[in-house]
């Protein structure tokens, strides 16, 4: 019991550290769907004792591809300069 709840502390430190280090740049209920899906896709196949860090993993991997696929999807216009 007393390990299942320092992984849950665990798991809710990382969604902490990551909203904050995402916050700025993903809307938050866009970060919070990343969090509660790659914590459903490790619960109960991970070991326990490597679970907080293979969410973390998950989480930065899943959060970092969708801001650089935003950033593929920005389209830029150069400036015409018209004579």
């Amino acid at each position: 019991m007393t390990a299942q709840r320092t992984i849950t502390d665990e798991i809710g430190e990382i969604g902490v550290w990551l909203m904050g280090e995402f916050g700025g740049r993903l809307p938050a209920n866009v970060i919070s769907r990343v969090l509660n899906a790659s914590k459903r896709d490790l619960e109960g196949r991970i070991d326990p004792e490597e679970l907080g860090e293979m969410f973390h993993t998950l989480c930065r991997f899943r959060l970092q591809r969708i801001l650089a696929a935003d950033e593929r999807i920005t389209v830029k216009i150069p400036d015409a300069r018209l004579s």
